[in-house]
């Protein structure tokens, strides 16, 4: 199962770190590998990839955390999508706001 996964707390993602999660500790959005395409087709992936010198692909592990990394996250996105277009983009960023408001990150096991 592909998720997008945003802990609540810096303590939630301690305990993602070590798969002792508990209720409440996540806000996970599993995607289909449909939604997965959807992402790769439209360049996202490898927007953040290329821009956050990161390697999200369907076989790796890969986060975004920490306040300077989120928000270049969401400006990058910003500026290259029309939000509200495409489901993926607005899910995407919708779990980047959030990992900016909990002051924890995104998480991407796909």
């Amino acid at each position: 199962m592909k998720s997008i996964l945003v802990p609540t707390s810096q303590e939630s993602m301690s305990r993602l770190d070590f798969d002792n999660c508990i209720d409440g500790d996540l806000i996970d959005i599993n995607i289909s590998d449909d939604d997965f395409s959807a992402m790769m087709n439209l360049g996202l992936i490898e927007l953040l990839n290329k821009s956050l010198d990161l390697y999200i692909d369907e076989f790796e592990d890969e986060e975004i955390v920490g306040s300077d990394e989120l928000n270049h996250a969401k400006i990058i996105i910003e500026n290259h999508f029309t939000i509200g277009k495409e489901k993926m983009v607005d899910i995407v960023l919708t779990q980047i706001n959030k990992a900016i408001k909990y002051n924890t990150g995104i998480f991407f096991y796909f």
